[in-house]
C-alpha cells in the first residue's frame, strides 16, 4: 500500500505541482471539473489507475459516466444504477422523504421501507434530481457584454438555453472568486419516488456519536426512482408517469477493493474556501463556526426534549434535528482541526509572498467588519434558521419582494410545511433564540422588534412570545390555510418581525471590499506561481476527486481501511445505554447469523466489508456521490469525512483527509438479504 501511494506522489512532485499553504501538491487533493481536465491531471489519473477514456468519463454528445450522476434535491448527490431510473443516494439524503411518509403507525424511519411494486413507490413533493448536460466557459461572453457581474447579463445568457418543456435550464457560476465564469446546463426531473430505505439503526447507525468519525458501520443509503411522462419528458407526479430511461447508468462491481485501489468520486460538493486568507480563516472560526455551535446547541436542546416526549414529535423533528446537528458538530471539529494543524500560521507563511499593502488592507477590512460578520451569523442562526414559523414568514416576504409569489401554490406549500411543526416546540425555540440573541449581540445590532420587547413588554421575552403565538395567523394552521392571497400575510406581526430582520441585515451587511481583496489575493498567488494548476473551489457544480483506498493512523484508529460486522455488534454490546448503537431485534439477528450472501463477501478476505476509507477530496454536498474504481464501476457511496481533518473546507491535509464510504456490497446485501427486495437487484448491471 505505502509503496504504491508514495510512488504516485513522487510522480506528482515530478510534475512540479504546488498546493496553497504547502510545498507540494498531492494527487488526492482537488475537486476537478470533468469537462475541463488538463493533460497534466489526465496523466496523474492514468498513473493512478483510471482506465476510462475522457469521452467515457464525460461527453456532451455521447453517453458517459457523467450521465449517471445526479444532483439530488440541490443538497446531495446520487447515482443512477439501472435502465429504469433507479437512483442510489445516502440515507441521510433521503431522510426527509422517509420522515415525511412516516407515522407512529407506519414508522418507516425506525423499520425501513420497501415498495414491493412500482405502484407502491412513494412520491415526494418538491424533491427533484438534476442531470448535468454540459458546461461552457462564458467568461469572455460576459465581458463582451461589458457587464461581467451584472445579474441582468447573467440572466440573459442563462435564458438563452432554457427549455421548460424538457426541463432544461442553465446556471452561470463564478469560479476562482469570479476570475472566470462557467455556465452549466442541466435537465431537471421532478417526479422522484421513494423505493427503499433501510431501518434507521442501519442507515443512521452511530447517529450523532459517530457522525464525522471513523471507524464506521453505517449503511448510509436509500433508493429512489425517477419518473417521466410517456414521452420521456420531465413531469410533475402522475399515476400515468413511467420510469425514466436514462442516457446511461452506472455498472456495479462486486470485486471490491484493497489498500491502494484507485478510487474516484463524482458528485456535487457544496463549497470550499481553500484560498481564503489567514484573516478570513480567523473570522470564519470566530464569527461563523463558534456562532453556529453556540446557537444550534440552544435550539437542539429544545428539539431533543420535544422528541423524547412522544413518538409523534420524534418523527416530526427527526429530520430537522439531524440537519441542524450535522453542521453543528462539523463546526466544532473544523475549529479544533484548524487550531491543531496550525492552519492560520501556515497561511500567514504563504502570504509573505504577497505585498504587505494588500495584507494590511485585508486585515483592516476584516477588523472593521468583525461585528457585522458576527451579527450576520447570529441573525442567520437565530432567525433565518430559527423557528419554523419565522422561516415561513421570511420566505413569504422574500418572495413578495422578488415578485415570485404564486397564490395558487401557497396553500400546497403551507400545508406541507405545517405538517411538521409543533407550535409549542416552535414557540420555545422562538423565545430561546430571542433571549440568546439579546444576550450575545450589542443593542445597536438588534432588529427593531427586539427593542419593542423592552418598550412594550418590559423585556419579558416569554410574555412577548406568548402574545405573538396567540395572535399571529402564521401560528394557526387553519387560519393560514384560509388566507387567499400572500399579500394578506404582510399585515401580520410575524411578517413585521421578518421585515425587521431583513432590514437589520441590509443595514449591517459586511463590506463588499472583502470579496474584492480576497479575489486580489488569489490572483497574486496565481501570478506568483504560473506553472501551478489551481483547482477551483467547490461551488455546487459537478466535480471529480480521485485518490486511493487507504486508512490512516491517529488516536483511536489503527490504519485499517474497512470495517467488519463484528465491529457493529461490539458497539451494540459495549454501549448498551447509547441509543445510537441500538439495533432492531431483526437486524441484530441478521448480523449474528451472518446471512449476508456469499456473492457480497470479499473474495480475497472472505469477509463482509461494511464501510471503507479513501483519500478522495470531498465536502458537504458530496453525500451520495458514487465511488468508482479505475474501470468506472461503482464500489461505494461517499457519506462522510473524518474528524481529524475537519479543516478540509479551508485546508486539505494529505496525511489525515479521508472520505468515508459505504461498500456497495453492504448496500446490496441489506437490499437483498435483509430487505428481501430482490426485484431491485434484478434491475442492476454487474461487471
Amino acid at each position: 500500500m505505502k509503496s504504491f501511494k508514495n510512488a504516485s506522489r513522487v510522480f506528482v512532485v515530478g510534475l512540479g505541482l504546488w498546493a496553497f499553504g504547502s510545498a507540494i501538491a498531492i494527487a488526492d487533493e482537488g475537486m476537478w471539473m470533468i469537462n475541463n481536465l488538463s493533460a497534466r491531471t489526465d496523466s496523474i489519473l492514468r498513473s493512478m489507475g483510471l482506465e476510462l477514456t475522457h469521452e467515457q468519463l464525460y461527453s456532451a454528445t455521447h453517453p458517459s459516466l457523467n450521465d449517471a450522476i445526479v444532483n439530488f434535491g440541490g443538497f446531495c448527490s446520487g447515482v443512477v444504477v439501472s435502465d429504469q431510473g433507479l437512483v442510489f443516494t445516502n440515507h441521510h439524503c433521503g431522510f426527509d422523504a422517509v420522515q415525511s411518509h412516516s407515522t407512529p403507525e407506519n414508522d418507516y424511519l425506525t423499520d425501513g421501507f420497501f415498495a414491493k411494486r412500482l405502484k407502491d413507490e412513494l412520491p415526494n413533493e418538491g424533491l427533484y434530481v438534476d442531470f448535468h448536460l454540459r458546461t461552457i466557459d462564458v467568461t469572455e461572453t460576459l465581458r463582451a457584454l461589458d457587464s461581467e457581474r451584472s445579474a441582468e447579463a447573467v440572466k440573459l445568457v442563462e435564458n438563452g438555453l432554457r427549455d421548460s418543456v424538457n426541463g432544461i435550464f442553465a446556471v452561470i457560476t463564478p469560479y476562482h472568486r469570479g476570475l472566470r465564469y462557467y455556465m452549466s446546463v442541466y435537465q431537471r426531473f421532478t417526479d422522484v419516488r421513494l423505493v427503499f430505505a433501510p431501518p434507521q439503526c442501519l442507515g443512521k447507525h452511530g447517529g450523532d456519536t459517530d457522525n464525522w468519525m471513523w471507524p464506521r458501520q453505517t449503511c448510509d443509503f436509500s433508493v429512489f426512482r425517477i419518473y417521466t411522462d410517456k414521452q420521456g419528458r420531465p413531469a410533475e407526479f402522475s399515476k400515468d408517469n413511467i420510469p425514466l430511461k436514462p442516457k446511461n447508468h452506472a455498472r456495479i462491481s462486486l470485486h471490491g477493493y484493497q489498500p491502494g485501489t484507485f478510487c474516484m468520486t463524482l458528485g456535487y460538493p457544496g463549497s470550499t474556501n481553500r484560498y481564503l486568507s489567514s484573516y478570513g480563516t480567523e473570522s470564519t472560526m470566530r464569527n461563523v463556526n463558534a456562532v453556529r455551535v453556540q446557537v444550534r446547541g440552544v435550539k437542539q436542546d429544545i428539539m431533543k426534549k420535544a422528541m423524547a416526549s412522544s413518538d409523534a414529535l420524534r418523527i416530526m423533528y427527526s429530520s430537522k434535528y439531524a440537519a441542524s446537528s450535522n453542521y453543528w458538530k462539523y463546526s466544532i471539529g473544523q475549529n479544533e482541526a484548524l487550531t491543531k494543524l496550525n492552519v492560520i500560521e501556515e497561511k500567514r507563511e504563504t502570504e509573505k509572498a504577497v505585498s504587505q499593502g494588500l495584507l494590511d488592507s485585508l486585515r483592516n477590512e476584516y477588523a472593521d467588519n468583525d461585528k457585522n460578520q458576527f451579527m450576520m451569523s447570529m441573525i442567520e442562526e437565530s432567525f433565518i434558521q430559527g423557528s419554523d414559523i419565522l422561516q415561513i414568514a421570511l420566505i413569504s416576504l422574500l418572495k413578495m419582494m422578488r415578485n415570485e409569489t404564486d397564490d395558487t401554490k401557497l396553500h400546497k406549500t403551507l400545508e406541507k410545511e405545517y405538517k411538521d411543526i409543533d407550535i409549542e416546540t416552535d414557540k420555545a425555540i422562538f423565545a430561546a433564540m430571542i433571549r440568546n440573541y439579546r444576550e450575545k449581540v450589542e443593542r445597536n445590532y438588534w432588529p427593531d422588534f427586539l427593542h419593542n420587547i423592552d418598550s412594550r413588554y418590559g423585556g419579558d421575552v416569554d410574555r412577548y412570545s406568548d402574545d405573538i403565538y396567540k395572535t399571529s395567523v402564521f401560528t394557526d394552521r387553519e387560519k393560514i390555510l384560509a388566507v387567499s392571497k400572500t399579500e394578506e400575510l404582510l399585515a401580520d406581526e410575524i411578517s413585521s418581525i421578518s421585515f425587521d430582520v431583513l432590514m437589520c441585515m441590509m443595514d449591517h451587511s459586511p463590506s463588499m471590499a472583502i470579496d474584492s481583496l480576497e479575489r486580489e489575493l488569489l490572483l497574486c498567488l496565481q501570478k506568483a506561481d504560473p506553472n501551478h494548476e489551481f483547482y477551483p473551489d467547490a461551488n455546487s457544480t459537478l466535480r471529480m476527486s480521485y485518490g486511493i483506498v487507504d486508512g490512516y493512523t491517529s488516536e483511536g484508529t489503527d490504519g485499517t481501511c474497512y470495517t467488519l460486522p463484528q465491529s457493529l455488534i461490539d458497539k451494540n454490546v459495549d454501549y448498551p445505554d447509547n441509543s445510537d448503537y441500538a439495533l432492531l431485534p431483526s437486524v441484530r439477528k441478521w448480523f449474528m447469523k451472518g446471512n449476508f450472501g456469499k456473492r457480497y463477501k470479499d473474495t480475497r478476505s472472505g469477509d463482509m466489508q461494511l464501510c471503507f476509507l479513501s483519500t478522495n477530496d470531498i465536502t458537504g454536498g458530496n453525500s451520495g456521490s458514487g465511488m468508482f474504481d479505475g474501470k468506472g464501476r461503482l464500489i461505494g457511496l461517499a457519506f462522510d469525512g473524518n474528524w481529524e481533518a475537519m479543516s478540509g473546507d479551508l485546508k486539505f491535509d494529505d496525511n489525515l483527509q479521508r472520505c468515508i464510504g459505504v461498500d456497495i456490497r453492504y448496500v446490496l446485501s441489506v437490499i437483498e438479504n435483509y430487505g428481501k427486495a430482490k426485484r431491485l437487484i434484478k434491475e442492476l448491471s454487474f461487471e
